[in-house]
């Protein structure tokens, strides 16, 4: 009982932030440099996700929302690739990341029609994703460490985009990977409290984080590379 409710405060909270995150991409959509143009973007699509699919379960009732979830990854990787192509500047990382990019929609694309009518979780698709995302944080942190200088890491906005993908990316990781371990060594009630209230407030840290950074101004940024 007391899980279910912590569950349903919890979906009230993703729900808040995700449209709290979408709302600021629009309202600041003009003002933003191009990097930060697609967070908007991303914040905006995971709004409009978050408003079909609750459309889908009230007014058609459907009980599974996991069909969506090959299209959901596929725009998410896109636009955040975008993203970090702006900030990161790189001409290798401009050349690759179209393959990777179209393997994995490709990848995506094929395992939800494959599991189409079903219910399927795609947990290859959810692993691959969310390396990805990671590899994309990590490519930033590990170009502001030998490239850029920044003033102050609280006031850069792609910071706080990257962080809350590491906390969203690692905890999303570690509950998949370590479900059934939870299932075999603890109750079913630990395993249900993990995935239905933990890893919603890692989603909840994400959306706070992407709000955060489409609100601040950016700093300017002086790069030792050419």
């Amino acid at each position: 009982m007391i899980v279910n409710t912590l569950a349903t405060l919890c979906d009230w909270l993703i729900y808040v932030s995700v449209i709290a995150a979408g709302a600021s991409g629009v309202i600041r959509y003009r003002r933003l440099p191009p990097a930060l143009r697609y967070i908007a973007l991303v914040a905006g699509f995971d709004m409009v996700i978050e408003l079909t699919l609750t459309a889908i379960i009230k007014v058609l009732h459907q009980k599974s929302n996991l069909f969506m979830f090959p299209l959901i990854a596929v725009g998410e990787v896109a636009l955040l690739s975008l993203a970090y192509r702006e900030i990161l500047q790189s001409a290798r990382f401009n050349r690759l990341m179209p393959w990777v990019v179209g393997l994995f929609s490709i990848y995506a694309l094929a395992d939800g029609w494959i599991g189409l009518g079903v219910v399927h979780y795609a947990t290859g698709v959810q692993i691959t994703s969310d390396l990805l995302q990671f590899g994309l944080a990590v490519l930033y942190f590990w170009k502001l460490l030998n490239e850029l200088h920044v003033e102050s890491l609280r006031r850069e906005p792609f910071f706080w985009v990257s962080v809350g993908l590491v906390v969203y990316v690692l905890g999303d990781l570690l509950i998949t990977l370590f479900s059934n371990y939870l299932l075999a060594h603890y109750s079913h009630q630990m395993q249900v409290l993990v995935m239905l209230v933990v890893h919603r407030w890692f989603i909840v840290a994400l959306y706070c984080c992407y709000t955060l950074a489409l609100w601040m101004r950016p700093q300017k940024v002086n790069s030792l590379s050419s």
